[in-house]
């Protein structure tokens, strides 16, 4: 049977709860990311990283300062298995499983993860993200160096977008006006001004296009 493939998704989970399996670099990455996301952060360690010990000294960082049992996953919505014991990593992922949480290894053994995270870049609301199944993260690494300077020109475009999205959102009632009107308004030659850094001249278009919907309806 052919291998299935991920499904791509972005999820909004604050409030959620998320443990931690691990107090490393490795299991800061996560932590970090957990904590942008707005989710509520235990990590399950003995011993945990300086950086980690800062985020729990700002309260931003649940610590329970144990070995891994799994009563301590009570009430998580998903599990990071990133201690450098993969016997762990695969009790933790087991246990997170039998209690419907969904789990990310961060560590091996890999094959157990519900779930990976994609190599990303943000620049404010826009969000870049790559993946390469798991074969080789350092070419996702590579790729999301490439796509940084694609959020610079990006990112502040999107900023101007945002308040004209809203206009329209009011005047044009059907999904498929609003489509129409996109196409129009962010045609090759408006995207080619962004891409020379031109925002004042290709917000003037946008504007254009705006008038003419007026004029139209």
């Amino acid at each position: 049977m052919k291998a299935k493939k991920p499904y791509p998704a972005l999820l909004w989970l604050q409030g959620k709860k998320a443990c931690v399996i691990g107090g490393g670099s490795v299991a800061l990455h996560r932590v970090e990311g957990l904590i942008n996301a707005g989710v509520e952060v235990i990590v399950i360690a003995p011993e945990i990283c300086k950086e980690i010990k800062k985020l729990v000294s700002e309260n931003l960082v649940q610590w329970e300062p144990k070995r891994f049992s799994a009563a301590l996953l009570q009430g998580a919505s998903f599990v990071v298995c990133a201690t450098d014991d993969p016997d762990v990593n695969r009790q933790a992922a087991w246990a997170a499983k039998a209690m419907g949480a969904l789990v990310n290894m961060a560590a091996p053994p890999l094959e157990l993860s519900d779930f990976t995270v994609p190599a990303s870049v943000r620049r404010g609301d826009l969000l870049f993200a790559v993946s390469t199944g798991g074969a080789c993260p350092e070419l996702s690494r590579r790729i999301r160096g490439d796509l940084e300077s694609l959020c610079d020109i990006y990112a502040p475009w999107l900023e101007r977008l945002l308040p004209i999205r809203a206009e329209m959102k009011e005047k044009l009632s059907s999904s498929e006006e609003r489509k129409a009107f996109w196409r129009e308004a962010l045609s090759e030659e408006t995207m080619a001004l962004v891409q020379e850094g031109k925002l004042n001249q290709a917000e003037e278009l946008v504007r254009n296009a705006v008038g003419r919907s007026w004029t139209e309806s």
